[in-house]
């Protein structure tokens, strides 16, 4: 083997063996280091993790070229990398701390709003008065008059605002918003039955990744997984940048730039109720929609865009949020009275599938406060929605309805957002679908199919296509610009331009040439032969016939990392796209190669896949030999045929006259 260099040799815990040692079968390693848990997790049953290789060394190695899909000659590579992102990696840990809690309680409350009645249960209160909040445009709300709380009379109103003057002379406001069954919501009837009739619930929470999901909401995600059984898609790409994009994406199947002009600081711009919404579609169908965000000074069609000029869906509590949000208290606690403004949200959403019982609802529950300007306080709304989704089980809510938990995008600013996993964390959001328990039961190809996705590039457009597959199944949609329906395979060799992603968003990993003689090269290649030899040692026959293999040479290596464009990707400007022209960041902590090496004393080429992470060597089982072993096994061949690509028989006399 090739002595490395002492400077190169001092970073690596290995043992170089001498192939002109009598005895190197009997050598073993000098160290064997216990694995940590954390490490263990990340491998899997096609996966051999080295236990004498460390390499202290963090940075990836350096890059010296780009590579082309034909340079690495696999078909496979043609396909989107899917990035694993580790979601404790180091690079981003250090931002993430505890959310610091959300506690209403403090507050005093002088009642509650239950099927359009004001219970007045503190006994303090000796008035009590509602105004109702009424919706004038998407950028301006106006109070009704002031009507005193009878404890008989229903309130008809969505949204109110509460007076309550308690015997100290202090008064206490509230605000509570309902559903109201209007006869025309109760009465419209479906011009056509969709095919797959399924509530859908859209809970969604700004700046969400995937990532930072399993980070900062577990037990969250443990109950989707293991108590709903939802479909976790770890390819799914977001669009565009920001909220309107995504969102935009999911609800008219085009960007925003495909739709007419909007932009408020743009010639002409106009409202944006001529878009291509599905709400249409969906209410043809028999559907009940609504539309809910806690952010209206930030909502996605109103900061940049005309906003709608009259309301899109059937429920639709801007207004509400529009004054509730003048008034919340408690600082980052974000109070409406006792509750916080996520607790309002997902009590709307109980009474919406508590009023219209018999009605197909289509609900997107959109949620700002606690996601979109620090990464770790969304924690603090996860109790919170585990209930509201245990509710919603319990009571058989869902058994007849697709709930999708989801995130927009990942963090878009913050100095986590600078390391490159931030970048591609901003790419890959949270996106979970949750169907009926006999849904795989009754339609065992789509349930497979969605299944086969979550490993396939995914994105925004797809759930479009899902949500109008789902209305006119069996058939297929027509008019589908982009993306295809997830009830459908995905195909294994998409990439991000036929998903309609641009270059800059698409998170599909790309490979690029290594320094041969990098630490991390040198110790991957030995990190395979250790596997090599361990696998010529399970059995008697193969550890007394065959050699021990050494390195011989690297004859390249290269690194799995993000196109040029997401890691010089720096904002956009009006949708244009932004970049830095300084040298790209250099990847650390995870590292993912491909090498070629060839190994003493057979001569053999061989060519894996190895992981570093956090020190440790990941190897893939999947060793391919890519030139012929010719007779170099024949003392095992008959007994031990799956290791013919790996044994040098120490009695062969060396040939290449047969084929391997």
């Amino acid at each position: 083997m090739k002595k490395l260099p002492k400077a190169l040799s001092s970073q690596l815990n290995v043992v170089e063996i001498d192939a002109n040692t009598e005895d190197r079968r009997q050598r073993k390693p000098k160290l064997t280091l216990p694995l940590p848990a954390e490490i263990m997790q990340h491998v899997g049953d096609d996966d051999w993790i080295s236990r004498s290789i460390y390499d202290r060394k963090a940075h990836c190695a350096r890059t010296t070229k780009k590579v082309s899909n034909n340079d690495i000659g696999s078909k496979s590579n043609m396909t989107c990398q899917i990035p694993y992102l580790d979601p404790f990696h180091p690079s981003v840990m250090k931002f993430i701390k505890k959310g610091g809690g959300s506690n209403c309680k403090r507050f005093r409350s002088c009642g509650k709003l239950v099927n359009g009645i004001f219970h007045i249960t503190d006994k303090n209160v000796i008035s009590a008065s509602y105004r109702g909040i009424f919706r004038r445009g998407d950028f301006n709300y106006v109070l009704g008059t002031s009507v005193k709380v009878s404890p008989t009379k229903k309130i008809e109103d969505e949204f109110i605002e509460v007076e309550c003057r308690v015997r100290n002379g202090r008064l206490l406001r509230e605000f509570w918003l309902q559903p109201v069954p209007h006869d025309h919501l109760l009465k419209r009837t479906a011009k056509r039955p969709p095919g797959l009739p399924l509530n859908i619930l859209i809970v969604g929470m700004d700046s969400l990744s995937h990532a930072n999901a399993q980070r900062k909401l577990p037990k969250l995600y443990d109950y989707l997984e293991k108590e709903l059984g939802a479909i976790m898609f770890n390819g799914h790409s977001i669009v565009g940048d920001g909220t309107t994009e995504q969102l935009t994406a999911i609800l008219t199947g085009l960007g925003e730039l495909e739709q007419y002009e909007s932009r408020r600081h743009h010639r002409n711009p106009r409202p944006v109720d001529g878009w291509t919404w599905i709400f249409k579609e969906l209410k043809d169908h028999g559907y009940l929609t609504g539309y809910s965000g806690d952010a209206p000074h930030i909502g996605p069609w109103q900061l940049r865009l005309k906003g709608f000029q009259n309301p899109p869906t059937d429920l639709y509590t801007r207004p509400f949020y529009q004054r509730a949000a003048r008034n919340l208290q408690g600082g980052r606690d974000l109070c409406l009275g006792s509750m916080n403004i996520a607790q309002c949200q997902f009590k709307y959403i109980r009474d919406v599938f508590d009023t219209f019982p018999d009605k197909l609802k289509f609900l997107l529950s959109y949620n700002v406060l606690f996601s979109h300007d620090d990464l770790n306080q969304v924690e603090n709304i996860e109790p919170h929605l585990i209930s509201l989704f245990r509710d919603l089980n319990t009571k058989g809510k869902l058994n007849n309805t697709l709930l999708i938990v989801m995130g927009d995008h990942g963090s878009r600013f913050g100095k986590m957002r600078m390391e490159i996993q931030g970048k591609l964390e901003e790419r890959l959001p949270l996106f979970s679908m949750i169907f009926p328990p006999w849904f795989s039961k009754k339609y065992p190809k789509l349930h497979e199919n969605l299944r086969i996705n979550t490993d396939r590039l995914t994105s925004w457009y797809d759930l479009h296509a899902t949500f109008r597959h789902m209305l006119y199944y069996p058939d297929l949609p027509s008019n589908i610009k982009h993306g295809q329906s997830l009830l459908q395979e995905v195909p294994a060799s998409r990439t991000c331009a036929q998903a309609n992603v641009a270059d800059h968003w698409c998170p599909c990993q790309k490979w690029a040439a290594v320094d041969t003689s990098d630490s991390h090269v040198q110790n991957a290649a030995l990190a395979v032969i250790e596997f090599i030899n361990s696998l010529n040692s399970e059995h008697v026959l193969s550890k007394k016939s065959c050699e021990i293999l050494n390195l011989k040479t690297v004859n390249y290596a290269l690194i799995e990392q993000p196109n040029d464009k997401v890691l010089n990707f720096r904002q956009t400007n009006d949708l244009i796209p932004e970049f830095q022209s300084s040298a790209k960041p250099i990847q650390k902590d995870y590292c993912r190669y491909q090498l070629q090496f060839e190994t003493s004393p057979n001569s053999g080429i061989y060519e894996a896949t190895v992981k570093y992470h956090r020190g440790w060597f990941i190897a893939s089982k999947s060793v391919s030999r890519v030139n012929k072993y010719g007779e170099q096994p024949r003392c095992i061949a008959k007994d031990l045929p799956h290791l013919r690509k790996f044994c040098f028989c120490n009695v062969t006399v060396n040939s290449t006259a047969s084929t391997g």
